[in-house]
């Protein structure tokens, strides 16, 4: 049984080219015959119209000799006298036969003359032939074969028979069919012309066609389909053989795709195994780092209570600092007070210096009478020396005076002493007062000093203590942060995880697939890429 499975392209192509000159061939049968077979058809419609117009006129004469306008022989030699005027074509005429094979008219034999045993050439009963076509409704056909007049040669010809049942007549007419043989070998030859010329050009579109399809594909397909199934199967260890010139058939593309599926699946295989030993070494540094976070979590717990304490201690400062800023102002209040007491005494003390100044010049004013009077008093005890016994007594009054001005003069040097000695020491409180004031001034400046200072630490507790708590509520989001990262990071462990065995997946698919040793040239290339897939690597886990 033939396989076209197992035809080469070039062959099916042309083959192809064979069927289309069988096709030419059949068409143009098939025509011919189809024109012969109309010709046919058109002879035998005009032979019945003839033949019908002919039984039409010998009707007419029927019908005058049934009216007895016309005796029926007067009749009968009418029509065959109008049907020798008939004639189909060149060479076809009519003639009129009775029942009994008699001939009633016919230009080539006798009236009379009996046909019933006459045979053409072939031995076929003619006449009983055509009495038999002509009893059928509308006429009948006959072929028979004759010869022409003046030559032995056959010929076939057609004769076309109706009947005439008033007069028994059965008229009759034939034509030779050799012509539309020869019209039928013209069409043939014309045919035959036209199968040439469009075959011919058809050839040479479709040699052209075929080698343009080959030199596209590069080679014959069966080779492409089995070298696609073999890297359909994933096999990419056979090249295909391809011309020195072929640069862009679709066998070279075939081959392309080949090198570069090839190329790209032992890059696949080898960056495969590097990914699984990446995701392997991320699973480990996940597990790790779940660890550590872990252990941070805690550490992040722990420093979340500690600061809670310290945030507790420096609330505790900050409301000791208020208390202290408060007892602080109290004393900077006193101390104002008091430095305005001794500001009222130093003014007291001056106007006590003042007095003591004041009675010193009293006692000087009173010493200065004294010492007038004793002055007065020895010019009145001189007076009264001189005034002798009458002077006497007021010699006593001036002795008394004098005496008595002696004791205001002593009395008043003990007043002066006294008062120099008060003044010396108002004058020493003066300055210790002023000295206290100044130093109560200072006290009071040290206070309000202190005071202020108390107001920045208060101050400083408070935004000491707001920043404690906003560092507490950090570590409190953090402590959080982190826990979500511990979940987070078990939920990366859990990915790599996949990832190892996805890798070992994808290792064991790739494992099905035979991949040829690439030229120096990949290789280098292949070398050089996977130390830089290397580096990615090691970075990458550097950073996991």
């Amino acid at each position: 049984m033939l396989n076209l499975r197992d035809w080469t392209m070039r062959r099916k192509l042309w083959a192809t080219l064979i069927l289309m000159w069988v096709g030419l061939i059949l068409v143009a049968g098939w025509s011919l015959y189809s024109m012969r077979a109309n010709l046919f058809e058109q002879r035998t419609q005009s032979l019945e119209y003839f033949i019908g117009s002919a039984k039409q006129l010998v009707d007419s004469y029927v019908d005058q000799a049934q009216q007895g306008k016309l005796s029926e022989q007067e009749a009968k030699q009418r029509a065959i006298a109008d049907l020798s005027h008939l004639n189909f074509g060149a060479d076809g005429y009519l003639f009129v036969f009775d029942s009994n094979l008699d001939i009633v008219y016919h230009p080539r034999r006798d009236t009379g003359s009996s046909m019933r045993d006459y045979q053409d050439p072939k031995g076929n009963y003619l006449y009983r032939d055509m009495l038999a076509a002509g009893q059928q409704p509308g006429g009948g056909l006959v072929g028979y074969v004759s010869r022409r007049s003046g030559g032995d040669k056959m010929f076939d010809k057609l004769s076309y028979v109706m009947r005439v049942p008033a007069w028994d007549w059965q008229i009759a007419t034939g034509v030779y069919v050799d012509d539309i043989d020869a019209i039928i070998m013209r069409g043939l030859l014309v045919y035959l012309g036209l199968i040439l010329a469009i075959g011919g050009v058809l050839s040479l579109i479709v040699a052209w066609v075929i080698r343009n399809v080959l030199g596209s594909l590069g080679g014959d397909p069966g080779q492409a389909r089995e070298r696609v199934q073999h890297i359909a199967a994933g096999d990419f260890t056979q090249p295909l053989v391809l011309k020195s010139s072929d640069d862009s058939s679709l066998l070279h593309a075939i081959e392309g795709m080949r090198r570069r599926l090839n190329e790209t699946f032992a890059e696949v295989r080898a960056s495969a195994e590097w990914v699984n030993v990446g995701a392997g070494q991320i699973a480990s540094g996940n597990q790790d780092l779940a660890v550590r976070t872990d252990q941070q979590s805690a550490a992040i717990v722990e420093t979340a209570s500690s600061m809670e304490q310290l945030t507790q201690t420096v609330r505790h400062n900050a409301d000791n600092a208020d208390a202290a800023t408060q007892a602080a102002a109290q004393t900077r209040d006193r101390a104002e007070q008091g430095g305005s007491m001794m500001h009222d005494v130093e003014s007291t003390m001056a106007k006590i210096q003042e007095s003591s100044r004041r009675m010193a010049e009293i006692v000087d004013m009173i010493d200065n009478i004294a010492f007038q009077t004793n002055i007065l008093a020895l010019n009145a005890s001189v007076e009264a020396a001189r005034a002798g016994t009458a002077g006497r007594g007021f010699a006593v009054v001036a002795e008394e005076v004098r005496n008595l001005a002696s004791r205001s003069a002593e009395a008043s040097r003990e007043i002066r002493g006294l008062i120099g000695t008060a003044g010396e020491q108002v004058e020493t409180g003066v300055d210790l007062v002023g000295k206290v004031g100044a130093a109560m001034e200072e006290i009071v400046a040290s206070v309000s000093s202190v005071s202020g200072l108390m107001d920045e630490i208060a101050g400083a507790s408070r935004e000491q203590r707001g920043g404690i708590e906003q560092v507490n509520q950090a570590i409190s989001e953090l402590d959080q942060v982190t826990g979500q990262n511990a979940s987070l990071v078990q939920q990366t462990a859990s990915a790599s995880q996949s990832l190892v065995e996805q890798a070992r997946r994808l290792e064991a698919a790739l494992e099905q697939y035979r991949v040829q040793a690439t030229d120096a040239t990949g290789s280098d290339a292949r070398v050089e890429r996977q130390p830089a897939a290397r580096a990615r690597l090691a970075a990458a886990s550097s950073r996991a």
